[in-house]
């Protein structure tokens, strides 16, 4: 008898079990462990978090969770749904908070790639014997019992498994979504924080240099424990060093998702210019966030087989990036990226805009460097988005100043939107004994403030352009809400027909803080599956 799987994905659901942020995207993860639970023989269903609390779960036989710190609130939600006492699993990253998902009734947490453990767990689910499960946290006669042995999948194991195209229909107006497509696993940076004190024990870097001048194998581990990449950062200790994944998987995915009606796919990676570093690299794992430099024929194989798939070529559907890293951004880089992906967004890490504090923080870049990529990329006809936080450890009057003035630059040097965020400090992170900033605090409002007149003024440069919005929902009376084509702010649509479903040319008659208004300038033909 086959065992009946809800997979849940509760990414960026926040504590409301419904979606606060990034709206529009569906990530990869989840649909990779569907795939991975079918070719091992299970029945999953694919169900977001809005969706599996206001469904009956009673049909299903296991439960698995995918999530953020952030989100564990949701996920808490949806286990109760499902009921404590039946076989529940959490990850994603999320696993780092074991001790409260497991103290919240699941009945173990997932640490880091599914590929090391899910597999075995599958073979445990007849028996429900878990304790030989890798990289498996659970509670046994009152105490927690962690398998978590580390590491990271390595090829055959990585990317034996492919991401179920089919699951994308459990995601509502998935046309209309920006869908992630894996494409690097893990990141190049494994320099480390510097700052002091962020550690148990109060421990500080030594200084010793291995994890930027030491060889690529030795760089995985530090001899105090400093986790490695930006003190901020997961992912390098959950996932990894960078791999890449073979094209030929990639563009079958991407095949499969446009075939079911998706019109923006994301070529997900935590630097695109990773891709193909690691063959270059290897067997020794790719642990150096500058060298080599980008592998571009590489880079430009993958681009070119993705744009040319038909619906692709055609521009009925858009293919995207999301993040690299500035240190790696030159021109033949940038021109190869605007060649492929012109007229999208792509998002580069600033975080912090003072030079020392940004390297004490483990960046890979120089803050110049930063400034450099933004006009290359949009010179090369790319929208750069640059990234910034407040509230980080190291904080103070004249970072705020100096990251404000690198803003100023960098807006001018043709960056289309400041996306600032508020410290988080992850379990697991460098960062993690450092409180989060506390409600309004003065600097954070100056720089919130700064980023909001920012915002304000790059949306202000949109009245009276046409944009193209796929129209998903009713907002309220004759308006409606969208997403723009192939990436912006989201859009509420004043229309007196009904326009759910289609794609529209929209003017921006009015801007605010999260969204412009538009009117109808012509209405698609075409009304998208899954609409």
């Amino acid at each position: 008898m086959e065992l009946k799987v809800a997979v849940v994905d509760c990414l960026a659901f926040g504590s409301l079990g419904r979606r606060v942020s990034s709206v529009d995207v569906v990530g990869a993860g989840p649909r990779l462990l569907v795939g991975m639970l079918k070719k091992l023989g299970l029945e999953p269903e694919l169900l977001e978090c809005d969706r599996a609390l206001a469904t009956s779960l009673e049909g299903f036989d296991v439960l698995m969770v995918s999530g953020m710190s952030s989100d564990i609130e949701s996920m808490k939600a949806v286990l109760k749904r499902f009921g404590r006492g039946r076989m529940s699993f959490a990850g994603g990253p999320a696993c780092v908070d074991y001790e409260e998902l497991l103290g919240r009734g699941f009945t173990a947490v997932v640490w880091g790639e599914a590929e090391l453990s899910v597999p075995k767990l599958v073979e445990a689910l007849e028996s429900g014997n878990i304790r030989g499960v890798p990289n498996l946290v659970f509670e046994e006669g009152g105490s927690v019992v962690s398998n978590v042995v580390g590491g990271y999948a390595r090829e055959p194991l990585l990317w034996s498994f492919e991401p179920d195209a089919e699951s994308i229909k459990g995601y509502r107006h998935y046309w209309a979504r920006r869908v992630y497509v894996e494409v690097v696993r893990g990141c190049s940076n494994f320099y480390r924080t510097t700052l002091p004190a962020v550690l148990p024990k109060a421990l500080e870097c030594s200084r010793c240099g291995i994890c930027r001048r030491g060889d690529l194998e030795s760089r995985l581990t530090c001899p105090l424990g400093i986790p490695p990449g930006c003190g901020y950062c997961l992912v390098p200790r959950l996932y990894g060093p960078a791999r890449s994944r073979p094209v030929e998987q990639v563009v079958k995915e991407v095949e499969g998702l446009v075939e079911l009606g998706v019109r923006r796919v994301v070529l997900s990676a935590p630097d695109i210019l990773d891709y193909g570093r690691d063959w270059l690299v290897r067997p020794r794992p790719l642990t150096d966030p500058r060298n080599p430099p980008a592998n571009l024929d590489a880079l430009e194989k993958l681009l070119s087989s993705v744009t040319s798939i038909p619906r692709v070529e055609r521009g009925d559907v858009y293919v995207m990036v999301e993040n690299v890293k500035p240190n790696l951004v030159t021109v033949e880089a940038a021109r190869l990226l605007g060649r492929y992906l012109g007229g999208t967004t792509i998002n580069i890490g600033l975080e912090t805009g003072d030079e020392e504090h940004h390297a004490s923080l483990g960046r890979p870049s120089t803050v110049e460097e930063v400034a450099r990529a933004v006009k290359l990329l949009r010179d090369a006809g790319l929208r750069p988005y640059v990234y910034a936080i407040y509230g980080l450890p190291g904080e103070s009057w004249e970072t705020v100043r100096k990251t404000i003035k690198t803003l100023r630059r960098v807006y001018r040097l043709g960056a289309e939107r400041v996306i600032l965020y508020r410290f988080r400090p992850l379990r697991g992170s460098a960062f993690e004994g450092y409180p989060s900033p506390p409600s309004g605090d003065s600097r954070a409002e100056a720089l919130k403030r700064f980023v909001s007149s920012l915002e304000l003024s790059s949306k202000r440069r949109l009245l009276g352009k046409t944009l193209r919005v796929a129209v998903v929902d009713r907002y309220r009376g004759n308006a409606y809400v969208g997403y723009t084509l192939p990436h912006g702010p989201v859009a509420i649509v004043l229309s007196d027909d009904e326009v759910r479903g289609r794609i529209v040319d929209a003017v921006v008659r009015e801007v605010r803080r999260r969204e412009v208004v538009c009117t109808v300038a012509r209405a698609g033909l075409v009304k998208p599956p899954g609409s």
